[in-house]
């Protein structure tokens, strides 16, 4: 149950953005006073600890009417659950898609009590969103939230950027031996070391940056539902480097009541115990932070905590196990 808000926290890289065109619109608002980006920086750096930020809150407005969100742009930001039999109105869910369809190789690793039938899932999840929508409940998904804004605020892109360089990794690996034919030498000490150095160039955070940056949404988003991790290893052939593919998939990103507890008061992410599950929690709390759905704490090791196991009862009463 959400009655969702905007106060949220830029990221660095969508701080910097802002700061330049706050910079560009005072020039253009005062043409008789000279305004500086360091100005505006300075300006920014005193108030970027509480600017509030949604990127995407205009979905939370979209078809629950500015009352239900503050007609005047106030405080919308909090959500609030007192009673686990409240009303929902607007229900974050999370697709299944290529992250599932990856879970569905290996069922039981992937905590699935049953065999996956990937087409049945699409067609089953589709029908219980259509459900829920004919009840008045908004509904969202993850996908959705993700790909918010990326036509046309730079702000969002880099974000979402950010997020694929923490969820992709590169590691180097393999020895780097000839691959001539039998008999021949060796490569020469300068051909290794320029082997040495082209690998290091291909796992380095601003190759991965270029890759990431020349993606499509889609892409970026399953990078993101799918955390890569490409071993790069030399070769003596074409471009010097081939490569090895590890995924860790977010298989079970679409029990989404899991990865966080919305109280009375407002939501608290989760900190769930499964390996297999514990890149979920930043998954959904950049979501929320893009809503503009204020997340009022974090259950950190050694202490864990499900959503599943949550159950709210009243202003000051709750059940948890």
């Amino acid at each position: 149950f959400f009655e969702a808000t905007m106060a949220t926290k830029k990221s660095a890289s969508a701080t910097d953005v802002a700061v330049v065109a706050k910079a560009n619109n005072e020039l253009e608002k005062r043409p008789s006073v000279t305004v500086t980006v360091d100005d505006v920086l300075a300006s920014a750096s005193a108030s970027a600890s509480y600017s509030p930020y949604a990127q995407a809150a205009e979905l939370l407005r979209a078809g629950l009417g500015g009352g239900a969100l503050g007609e005047d742009g106030g405080e919308y930001h909090r959500s609030g659950q007192v009673h686990e039999n409240d009303e929902a109105k607007v229900v974050v869910v999370c697709e299944p898609g290529l992250q599932k369809s990856m879970g569905a190789l290996h069922p039981a690793a992937a905590l699935y009590e049953r065999f996956v039938n990937i087409e049945l899932s699409i067609s089953e999840h589709a029908n219980f969103r259509e459900t829920l929508r004919r009840k008045g409940i908004k509904v969202l998904t993850v996908r959705e939230i993700l790909r918010y804004g990326l036509g046309d605020n730079l702000r969002c892109r880099i974000d979402l950027e950010d997020l694929a360089m923490d969820m992709l990794t590169y590691r180097a690996g393999g020895e780097i031996k000839s691959e001539s034919a039998a008999g021949d030498e060796e490569k020469t000490p300068n051909s290794k070391d320029k082997l040495e150095k082209s690998i290091e160039e291909h796992v380095g955070d601003e190759y991965k940056r270029k890759v990431l940056e020349n993606m499509s949404p889609d892409q970026l988003i399953d990078v993101i539902l799918t955390k890569p991790t490409v071993t790069v290893k030399p070769s003596f052939r074409d471009t010097g480097v081939s490569a090895s593919y590890e995924f860790e998939p977010l298989a079970n990103l679409i029990f989404t009541r899991d990865q966080q507890i919305t109280t009375a008061k407002g939501i608290v992410m989760a900190n769930l115990r499964s390996s297999q599950r514990r890149h979920e929690i930043k998954i959904m709390k950049f979501c929320f932070l893009k809503l503009g759905i204020e997340v009022l704490g974090q259950v950190d090791y050694p202490g864990y905590l499900e959503g599943g196991d949550f159950f709210p009862a009243g202003d000051d009463l709750c059940f948890v196990g």
